[in-house]
């Protein structure tokens, strides 16, 4: 027999039994609307989980400090020295390594304007390598990188923090948090500074205590800001509210300040950033086997993970038991639709017909069942995800459906978190496994068929 021939007696068999193909269909049709449903949560908690993630900062980069001994409570002689930052760069995987330190003993305020006109009494600082930001990912907001050590960067909400000390208290500061009608801070209509710091003079005040408890002159320092950055708060608080200085330029500072000049120089803080996410894990134990404590976003993101594969398979587990119900039914129809056609079998085989013939034909009548339920059972699924995800977004509160929040709701976007995902691999996986339960639900009966005798079944029917 031609497989033409064989389809069409496939599908003749079917609409023979319109209510028993229908009733089949629509078991496999639950059971697989179940899984891909209940598989889309657990996607979408992972999704979720990495939105969170990726707010808080570059799931790339691994921050280095002493190593600490958990036996004795103490820190390790690894030192976060320039000796460190070189042993970094040899480790395989890695693209770029940023030194951070800091000023702890000093209190530090900010001047600018003419004649001193803007004050911030306080303010995030930290001495880092500045040839190292575009390679760390730092992105610029306005300016350029620095190409100097004279020069530094400022944070994004750097020039917020300044109030105008010729204006009345109330209106002599500039307030960045604006709220929409919903509550929620309003981040595309943030109010203008009172000045540019890439235009404007700034310096930076920095005092101390003596010995008696009293507080020294404040030491100034002019900044030549040529670049505001993006803030990221998982590469520092300084990418907010801060300055960057390099960090040659902050030992040469702290020498004006103490007169001692250390060869030893001791970083708070050493960021690597691995070449790719993949690559985390392998750095993150290099630098371990060295010595050092390490913290990354990437051992947050695989502990989550493991977690929603849990989530996902206890879902899927219980969508499947929906699916292995409506494989029971396959073989039941199956079962069936053999007993009802035994003569056109005999019939099939008196005539000559191949016995591999007579199983694809039943084979391909559960493959089809299989393959129509999971094809609804997959369109209905996308209706259902769509639904949960414009309910999430408070689509049907007021805000009304729109076709940018249902193209969202569908395939995600910027700094959109959906409740159900439908991934690539699931749509793949629910269609072939619809298929598969259907033929392994269809062998059985297909084996009874082609072992029916020609001449028992003409006769006895």
């Amino acid at each position: 027999m031609r497989f033409a021939d064989i389809l069409k007696m496939c599908f003749d068999s079917l609409s023979r039994r319109k209510g028993r193909t229908i009733l089949t269909v629509l078991g496999v049709f639950i059971g697989c609307t179940s899984i891909i449903v209940m598989v889309s949560i657990g996607a979408g908690m992972q999704e979720s989980y990495d939105q969170m993630l990726k707010n808080m900062g570059d799931l790339s980069i691994i921050e280095v400090y002493r190593g600490y001994n958990q036996s004795t409570g103490t820190q390790t002689e690894s030192k976060l020295d320039d000796k460190a930052v070189e042993s970094f760069h040899e480790i395989a995987g890695v693209q770029a390594v940023m030194p951070k330190a800091s000023l702890d003993n000093y209190n530090i305020s900010f001047k600018a304007g003419i004649n001193d006109r803007y004050s911030a009494d306080w303010g995030n600082f930290a001495g880092i390598d500045v040839s190292a930001l575009e390679d760390m990912g730092y992105e610029l907001v306005s300016g350029r990188y620095p190409q100097s050590s004279d020069e530094v960067v400022v944070g994004q909400y750097f020039a917020y923090n300044f109030k105008d000390t010729l204006m009345p208290d109330g209106r002599n500061y500039v307030n960045r948090y604006n709220w929409d009608e919903n509550g929620n801070i309003d981040t595309e209509n943030v109010p203008d500074p009172f000045f540019d710091p890439l235009k404007t003079d700034v310096k930076m005040l920095l005092t101390s205590w003596d010995d008696s408890g009293n507080e020294t002159t404040p030491y100034s320092v002019d900044l030549k800001v040529v670049g505001v950055l993006k803030e990221d708060q998982g590469k520092g608080y300084e990418t907010s509210e801060g300055v960057m200085m390099d960090i040659n330029a902050l030992k040469s500072l702290i020498y004006d300040l103490t007169g001692k000049t250390d060869t030893k120089f001791e970083y708070s803080s050493i960021n690597v950033k691995a070449e790719s996410l993949d690559a985390v894990a392998d750095v993150e134990q290099a630098i371990k086997d060295l010595g050092y404590s390490t913290y990354s976003m990437q051992s947050m993101r695989d502990e989550l993970n493991k977690q929603t594969r849990q989530i996902e398979l206890m879902l899927g587990g219980l969508g499947a038991i929906s699916l292995f119900v409506a494989a029971i039914g396959i073989t039941n129809t199956m079962i069936m639709s053999v007993s009802e056609r035994t003569k056109e079998i005999g019939i099939m085989k008196a005539l000559g017909c191949y016995v591999r013939d007579i199983r694809a034909m039943f084979l391909m009548e559960a493959g089809s069942i299989g393959l129509l339920g999971g094809v609804l059972g997959l369109l209905f699924s996308y209706i259902i995800s769509v639904g949960i995800n414009l309910f999430s977004f408070g689509a049907f509160g007021g805000g009304g459906v729109t076709w940018e929040l249902i193209k969202q709701a569908l395939i995600g976007g910027e700094n959109v978190t959906r409740v159900s995902v439908i991934k690539p691999e699931l749509i793949i996986f629910a269609l072939v496994f619809s298929v598969m339960v259907g033929l392994v639900s269809g062998y059985q009966p297909a084996n009874k068929a082609v072992k029916i005798s020609a001449l028992e079944a003409i006769r006895n029917e």
